[in-house]
């Protein structure tokens, strides 16, 4: 029972965090539709399967980023235009899949959400009004993304099993049973780079880092001199963490496979490339399935969800125009 009333508003949350979805409103989009057939072309950045993303949407989120003070560059720009596909190509698929949602089932994860928001000491005095607000949303709009999400969430109870949860369990338990790795890392950004051609110098200098500690070079000593990341004053030191949910999977993946003491060759992330080194570990207690099993419901049901949207988002017929 605590399973049915967690996963769908962990769902919800895993989805916006995953492809950043903005809250837009069913109705008003379909209105500006109408009422802007015979708009200019700069009023739409992209079409998605056939389907507009207008400018005002593109906007909005650009705006909450300008708020949040960060830099706004053209990979910036490309990358809000593909959250803003996701969102589309996520609508046109529940609506495919002809899922039916009551409004009691809305209310009810949106009550959810605000009993999770009051918890969390940053927003326990703000109304969720005020929190959507400030990022350019609305309760209504919420309510149309819970709806989609909670069709999502029906559809993927229908095509995951049991025994695809317990695979998974017998394949992965050092995500369940509290195995740690303690490594440092050599990063080198490329969050900021733009071109292939800055890419390519960033895989050329991580590549030399490499060289210099396979020729002897001190690990910690290389990190304090080349890495952009701020362990790099603790010569990499990164800590313990967990298999999921404390690091970047692709890092998790790698430094979980490795013996303590072993260097790994470039990994990349959403970060950058990165040089791992593990320097301890922490055995895992033993459990068994039933042990775990809610856990390992929000862990599969995320990994199916990510893949479903990758899948949607490869399959569609995407045009920028921006």
């Amino acid at each position: 029972m605590c399973k049915r009333i967690v996963i769908p508003v962990i769902l919800l949350l895993f989805v916006l965090q995953t492809s950043c979805l903005l809250l837009v409103n069913e109705n008003s989009e379909a209105n500006t539709v109408e009422s802007t057939e015979a708009a200019a072309e700069a009023d739409v950045v992209a079409t998605v399967n056939g389907e507009k993303v207008f400018r005002k949407d593109f906007d909005r989120r650009m705006n909450v980023i300008r708020r949040m003070n960060q830099e706004v560059t053209r990979s910036t720009e490309i990358m809000v235009v593909n959250q803003l596909a996701m969102k589309v190509l996520l609508k046109q698929f529940v609506k495919e899949q002809n899922i039916d949602v009551s409004d009691n089932e809305v209310q009810g994860e949106v009550e959810k959400i605000k009993y999770f928001l009051k918890s969390n000491q940053n927003n326990s005095e703000k109304p969720l009004e005020e929190i959507l607000k400030a990022q350019g949303s609305s309760i209504s709009e919420l309510e149309d993304e819970v709806r989609r999400t909670l069709a999502l969430s029906k559809y993927l109870d229908t095509v995951v099993s049991d025994d695809e949860k317990r695979s998974y369990f017998d394949a992965n338990k050092s995500a369940f049973n509290g195995e740690k790795v303690k490594a440092s890392h050599v990063l080198i950004d490329t969050t900021k780079l733009e071109t292939d051609a800055e890419l390519e110098k960033a895989r050329e200098k991580i590549a030399e880092i490499k060289k210099e500690i396979d020729n002897g070079a001190d690990f910690a000593e290389m990190a304090r001199k080349y890495s952009t990341c701020p362990s790099a004053e603790n010569g990499g030191d990164i800590g313990f963490f967990q298999r999921k949910g404390s690091i970047v999977e692709e890092f998790a993946i790698v430094a979980f496979s490795m013996e303590v003491g072993a260097i790994s060759e470039p990994v990349e992330t959403q970060f950058g490339y990165h040089i791992i080194k593990v320097t301890d570990k922490e055995e895992g207690k033993d459990i068994n399935y039933e042990d775990v099993a809610d856990m390992v419901d929000f862990v599969y049901i995320q990994i199916k969800t990510e893949t479903l949207l990758k899948d949607l988002f490869d399959k569609a017929e995407i045009e920028i125009t921006l």
